[in-house]
């Protein structure tokens, strides 16, 4: 029987460590693309419809890549929409988009691994956003990360329950046992 391709989904707050993380599982698995998304930065009502949208045509093009034997590996997926939302950060709520699309992910022809980052040590955020490129429509700071890092929390708490999805919670307060730890869950070898 074939091996099903992977779907590798990475979330985390702002400073934890995602780029780092993503890079180095582009880096290390054959075939694998990388997607770097960023949201919808529309935070009125008409953001709703236009974040609908963009995770629907996302599932189409997922959907349609199954048959061509590549990893694709997202930096940031739908559920950070839901995130921010529950970050009070956007006029309206994603919730019901959320379930619909948690649905949609389970049925996808793709072995599924979530990662949650999330430091252990939540000053570490101080020092990893004073380097960081900071968004215009978002503020980026040590308790916005703390927050956020809580609500994924409460996600990847949520997903666990979920048939078809592998999820994984890694700390990222060392670069290296975080690598360690990545390599271990996807397979990836010397």
């Amino acid at each position: 029987m074939k091996n099903k391709p992977k779907l590798i989904i990475v979330v985390g707050p702002h400073g934890v460590g995602k780029t780092y993380l993503t890079d180095y599982i582009r880096n290390n698995l054959e075939c694998c693309n990388l997607y770097r998304l960023s949201g919808q930065p529309d935070k009125t009502k008409e953001g709703l419809s236009k974040s609908i949208s963009m995770y629907e045509a996302l599932f189409s093009y997922i959907e349609n890549m199954a048959n061509m034997n590549m990893t694709l590996l997202f930096d940031s997926f739908f559920m950070t929409e839901e995130a921010m939302s529950n970050m009070k950060d956007k006029v309206y709520s994603f919730h019901e988009a959320y379930k619909k699309f948690i649905d949609k992910l389970n049925s996808l022809p793709y072995d599924i691994y979530y990662l949650n980052l999330y430091l252990e040590n939540t000053d570490l955020f101080q020092e990893r956003l004073t380097s960081r490129l900071h968004h215009a429509y978002y503020a980026m700071n040590k308790d916005n990360s703390i927050k956020l890092q809580t609500i994924y929390q409460n996600i990847s708490d949520e997903l666990k329950k979920q048939e078809h999805i592998k999820v994984f919670d890694i700390p990222m307060d060392s670069f290296e046992d975080a690598y360690r730890e990545i390599k271990r869950v996807l397979g990836i070898e010397d």
